[in-house]
């Protein structure tokens, strides 16, 4: 990793953005940190992976929304089966996701209905 080799301490670089992030540092001051931190090619691979997540997140939360508008209009128990239920859920999670996304969609809801249960 390129901090690494610069010797930067692991993880700091994403806590030094986060904090300045948080004194309302905006994306161009973030870039330029970056620039001088990495040099400018792995400061633009940086910055498409923060377009990335935030595509991913979008995404996220536009199915996230559709589910939960799916399962408020829905009375499961008279709606059908479990089974049911669970094939219209991937027939959402198809709409927004495909491949490996779909995995790892799973897996965030998986956990996010176990936190729910421990409340």
């Amino acid at each position: 990793m390129v901090a690494h080799l610069l010797g930067i301490p692991a993880g700091a670089h994403a806590e030094e953005e986060s904090a300045l992030r948080e004194l309302g540092a905006d994306q161009a001051e973030i870039q330029t940190r970056r620039e001088e931190t990495f040099g400018e090619a792995a400061a633009e691979r940086l910055a498409e992976l923060d377009r990335r997540r935030a595509q991913w997140d979008e995404r996220v939360a536009l199915y996230r929304a559709e589910r939960d508008a799916l399962e408020a209009g829905a009375d499961r128990d008279e709606a059908g089966s479990e089974a049911d239920w669970e094939a219209e859920l991937s027939r959402l999670r198809s709409r927004h996701f495909e491949g490996p996304e779909l995995v790892r969609i799973r897996a965030l809801d998986a956990i996010a209905a176990s936190e729910s249960h421990t409340d």
